[in-house]
């Protein structure tokens, strides 16, 4: 692994050999998370080593260095022979926000579980500008090959430099041999050390954006309202990448809740009595507070709470984190309350004849399409709020790695 991963960074990018203030630099957090420490000379001397390599290449851009640190006793449960990275991340949140650092790799010895690969490697997250890296197949020994420390270390760089890429918004690229090729492989990071042009000018222009982190004490409101609509584009760009169809079908046990909540409630004769005494507007808010309990339980269940630090700073990407949770969790219910709707009224207008409905509801006749719309918010509010309660259950890793984590490397 060479130092010219990104090399031509201050060369490509217009007016970045000029010297720079302190303020303008920007710090790249390394913390090694060691959880089982079976062999913590050889971890800390591949980690210090890879650092190094990361170092040679980041010192063509006098706007970043890096910050090794460790966060000793990360008591984590494996679950089938490996840890959640979720873990690390919700870790690393609190760590991010106490040392006031831009980006943070954390990078631990154990292996990490994936949601849809037998293993895997990396897990940047955009939304938190934090990555989790296993070295725990980086070594040619962990393939029955001779142990290969170094090699090992030159992985772990390519690594970390991907990761940082993805942080500063690259996306793959189709050369085996550049730094963002989308590795499927531990081998493929042998090769991976180059970046184009056009993606070191990106790198260049997203930096100032990505790494700034503005905080306050005081104020607290204002600054919130003045965060939302600045970053405001950020916050809809992570809410894209999480996909509410995607994150929907994520959620098995919340679907399951809500459909036998709204199967029980359509043969029930008081349900009828229900929607059609009562007026639209009534079924209107009745469906907006069930929507918000249903929003609160699940941000309750899975966001990350972390939000202000020990002198209650309030911060930039706590705010954007919440904001975009909030906003992805909303969507998904109201796509939820949509479909329930929709699939309700279809029931209601081809199952129920209108003869039936004009004696069976004890407060009149629901035969007109008005009492059909406000019968199916009903039930799919009712669903929402039930299915809300039942997805409490589903896997919170599958559903923050949804929100949270941007690919799996």
């Amino acid at each position: 692994m060479s130092a010219s991963v990104i090399r031509d960074i201050h060369r490509n990018a217009p007016g970045a050999m000029t010297a720079r203030p302190p303020s303008d630099t920007f710090t790249v957090g390394v913390m090694k998370m060691e959880v089982e420490g079976r062999d913590s000379a050889r971890f800390d001397a591949v980690v210090t080593r890879a650092v190094g390599i990361v170092d040679e290449t980041l010192a063509q851009d006098r706007r970043l260095r890096t910050r090794t640190m460790a966060f000793a006793g990360a008591h984590l449960t494996p679950g089938a022979g490996n840890y959640a990275p979720l873990d690390f991340l919700e870790i690393g949140l609190a760590e991010k926000l106490e040392r006031d650092l831009p980006f943070l790799l954390i990078v631990t010895e154990v292996d990490l579980s994936s949601s849809s690969l037998t293993y895997t490697l990396a897990l940047p997250s955009q939304l938190t500008n934090i990555a989790v890296l296993s070295t725990r197949r980086l070594d040619p020994g962990f393939w029955g090959d001779a142990p290969d420390p170094e090699r090992m270390a030159g992985r772990l760089a390519a690594l970390m430099l991907h990761c940082l890429g993805h942080l500063n918004g690259l996306r793959h690229a189709e050369a085996p041999d550049n730094v963002m090729y989308g590795l499927e492989g531990v081998g493929d990071l042998d090769r991976m050390e180059r970046l184009e042009p056009e993606q070191v000018a990106r790198i260049a222009r997203s930096l100032p954006r990505e790494a700034r982190e503005r905080s306050t004490r005081d104020g607290k409101g204002r600054f919130v309202l003045r965060i939302l609509a600045e970053d405001a584009g950020a916050i809809l760009g992570a809410v894209v990448r999480a996909n509410p169809f995607r994150l929907l079908a994520m959620m098995p046990t919340m679907l399951a809740a809500a459909l036998s909540v709204i199967v029980v409630l359509l043969f029930s004769a008081e349900t009828w009595d229900v929607a059609s005494a009562v007026s639209v507007a009534q079924i209107a808010m009745f469906s907006l507070i069930c929507l918000a309990s249903a929003a609160f339980v699940l941000y309750r269940a899975f966001a990350f709470d972390t939000l202000l630090s020990r002198d209650r700073r309030i911060t930039e990407s706590g705010i954007v984190t919440m904001a975009a949770t909030i906003l992805c969790l909303v969507l998904t219910l109201l796509l939820m309350f949509a479909l329930f709707g929709g699939l309700m009224y279809l029931g209601i207008v081809t199952v129920f004849p209108e003869r039936l409905m004009e004696s069976w509801p004890g407060a009149g006749e629901a035969t007109t399409a008005v009492d059909h719309l406000k019968l199916s918010l009903f039930l799919a509010s009712m669903g929402v709020l039930a299915g809300s309660l039942g997805g409490r259950s589903d896997s919170r890793d599958l559903v923050r790695g949804v929100l949270f984590i941007t690919e799996e490397t």
